[in-house]
Order: structure tokens, then sequence, then C-alpha cells
């Protein structure tokens, strides 16, 4: 009887698990790109509570026209910032890939001194086999440049003298663009939802709140509550660490770059540039400053510049040591995700819900974590620290008597 009971509870909680995830998915594919506004709002107005009431309490103002003003307030200040940031960024940007452009007609020559030191490199080898891996790695690094060896029509013979750069290439991004584009005035009218529904919000938040704590039972308000407690600390305080790795990883990236170029091994420019591209790619999700730092340095190693591949490979070092010293005191260890975990997170978001799923799946995740960590819900069981510990040192010293 007790095994009927077990297999009827474990089918009733598989069922459930489905229907909460066939919900989510649904509501993220279809439905957040309708109420997003009333999401961003509904998060703007949590956020301004505190202003809010801090102003109605020292002046004399009424809620509602409080509100307004706060809303109105934070919108000029973080569009302010914003729109700042993103003009340097566009402006430092234009320049540069106006730089990687002019760098693209230099592809024939590139290519010809990688397979120069290649060859150089494979001269042990015997001539049938050094010849097949010639061949191999220039019909790759022909494709990756898009180069052709055979040119049998006037077009590619043209493409050719364009440095082999193939622009069809841009008509997928070129599309998703112009398809972005059109999506503008939807946007507009979106946001303008967004801004008016946040000042409503804002200014009956706690008839909000109240209404929507009503449906649920006495025992499971408290869960809410605490549930949007703990959702909030966790999300402030990642924003807050991660804005300073940002800002670490930022000036190491300037600094190191400065340092190469007071010796005249880094002779370009666009430094800022560079540093905050990285920056932004070190805080992504499994990848690292390894994924724009390493191959630079292959690519100085390649065309004879080992000064700036040493030095690009010591800026990666010490990117990477400072950060293992300075994340774990501002990022709490339970809050993160094994790297396995975040990279099958990442993958499967991106492929359920495109470019957002690659930040909306891990992010869940983790929220979902620190929620069953701090026991509101309870998806999956935890050993505590020091069980998990004793266990590793167990193991340990089975594997050295196994020895």
């Amino acid at each position: 009887m007790d095994k009927v009971q077990k297999r009827r509870a474990f089918i009733i909680n598989t069922v459930y698990a489905v229907i909460v995830i066939g919900l989510f998915y649904l509501c993220i594919k279809y439905a957040l790109g309708i109420i997003w506004p009333f999401v961003v709002a509904l998060f703007m107005a949590m956020v301004l509570q505190r202003p809010v009431n801090f102003l109605t309490r020292k002046t004399p103002l009424k809620r509602g026209f409080a509100s307004v003003l706060m809303v109105l307030l934070f919108l000029v200040l973080v569009g302010s910032l914003v729109g700042f940031i993103l003009v340097r960024i566009a402006l430092e940007l234009k320049d540069f890939f106006s730089y990687l452009l002019m760098k693209l007609e230099d592809a024939p020559a590139f290519a010809a001194q990688i397979m120069a030191w290649l060859q150089n490199a494979l001269a042990f080898l015997p001539d049938s086999l050094e010849q097949s891996v010639i061949a191999t790695a220039g019909d790759f690094v022909n494709k990756l440049l898009g180069l052709e060896t055979e040119l049998n029509t006037v077009e590619t013979a043209a493409q050719a003298q364009k440095g082999g750069f193939d622009f069809s290439m841009l008509s997928s991004p070129l599309g998703a663009v112009w398809g972005t584009a059109k999506q503008i005035p939807m946007f507009a009218v979106g946001l303008l939802v967004c801004i008016v529904s946040c000042c409503f919000m804002t200014s009956d938040y706690h008839n909000l709140r109240d209404g929507i704590l009503r449906q649920f039972k006495p025992d499971t308000q408290t869960a809410v509550v605490r549930t949007k407690q703990v959702t909030f600390s966790t999300l402030g305080k990642m924003g807050k660490a991660y804005s300073i790795i940002i800002g670490i990883t930022f000036t190491e990236m300037v600094i190191g770059l400065f340092v190469l170029k007071l010796f005249k091994i880094y002779t370009g420019d666009y430094i800022f540039a560079i540093a905050l591209v990285t920056a932004i790619v070190d805080i992504l999700p499994v990848l690292g400053t390894g994924t724009i730092l390493v191959p630079w340095a292959i690519w100085s190693f390649c065309t004879g510049n080992i000064s700036m591949g040493i030095g690009l490979l010591v800026i990666y070092a010490v990117i990477g040591i400072v950060r293992q010293i300075v994340e774990p005191k501002l990022v709490a260890a339970q809050l993160g995700l094994p790297p396995y975990l975040t990279l099958a997170a990442m993958f499967i978001g991106t492929q359920l819900f495109g470019f957002v799923g690659l930040f909306l799946l891990p992010m869940t995740l983790m929220l979902l974590k620190v929620l069953n960590d701090d026991g509101i819900i309870h998806i999956f069981k935890t050993a505590p620290a020091e069980t998990v510990q004793n266990k590793a040192e167990t193991d340990a010293e089975n594997e050295k008597e196994s020895d």
C-alpha cells in the first residue's frame, strides 16, 4: 500500500511540475512580449516605494503627485545616464569597427602569414603528413576568413580584391535589424504604456499589493512576501557585486593596454572600447575575458608580434587571479550555479526563448536555488555545508587508501 501511495504521489508531483514548467514556457514565449510594459511598471513601482514614502512624509505633496514626480525623475536620471553611456560607446565602437573593417582588407596577407608560420612549425613531420595538415589548415583558414582558393567567376575575383569578405553574410543580420526597426513604433507605444502604468501602480501600490495577497491563503501570503524580499535582496546584491566586478575588469584592461602602449608594444587605439567590451563579455555566464584575450593573443603570435601576445596573456592572468580573489567576497557562494548547469541553462534558454533565454533561464535557476536554500520552496533536497565537506574529505581519504 505504501508503494502505491508513493507512486501516486510521484505521478501527482511530476504532473504538477510539468504543468508549472509548461505554463512558464508559454508565459515567457508568448505572453511576455505582450505584458512586458506592466511587468516593468510593477518592478519600477516596487523599487520606487521607499523614495515615494519618504517624499510624502517630508513634504505636503499628495501621494499621486509624488509618485508621478518620482517616476519622471527616475526616468530622467536613468535615461540620461544610459543615453550618455550609449553615445560614448557608439562613438568608440564606430571607430573600432572601422578599424576592424580596414584590417579585413589584409586578410589574404594574414592567411599567408599563418600558413608560413604553420609550415615552419610542422617542418619536423614527414612530408606527406606535413602537406596533409597544411592543406587542411589552409582550407580552414580560407573558410574562416572568407577567402576562396579557386576564383572561377568575376564575382569571386572582385570579392578577393576586397579582401575576400563575403558581404552576403550581412543579409541575415541586416534583416534582423530591419525587423527590429519596424517594431520601434510598437515599442514606443509599449514604453508609453509602461510609464503611465508605473505612475498608477506607484501611487496605488498598497491597494495593488493587498489585492494580490488576498488571492492566497494566510500561510501562502507569508511565503509570497518572503519570496519578494529574498528576490529583491538577491538581485540587488548581485547587481551591485557584478557592477563592481565589471568596473574592476574595465580598469584592469585599460591599465594593461596603456602599459603595453607605453612600452610601444600595443600601437593601436580604442582602448576604452576594447576594455568595455571585454568587461561586458567577462560578466556573461560561462564566458570570460579569455573569449577575447586568448584569440587576440593567438593572432598576435601568428602575426609575429610575440611581445603583444605575451602581454595579453599576462593581462588575462592578472584579471583571472583578481577575479578569483574578489568575486567570492562580493558574491555569496550559495548564489552561484555549477558551471555545467549554467552552460546547460544558457543553451536550453537560447533554444527556447532566443537571445533573452541566454540570461533568463540561468537567472531563473539561480533564484529558484536561493528560494530553495532559504526554505521558501522545496524543489530539491540540500545538504548542510558540514555534511558536504565531511563527505568530500571522506571520499578523498578513500581515494588515497585505494591508491
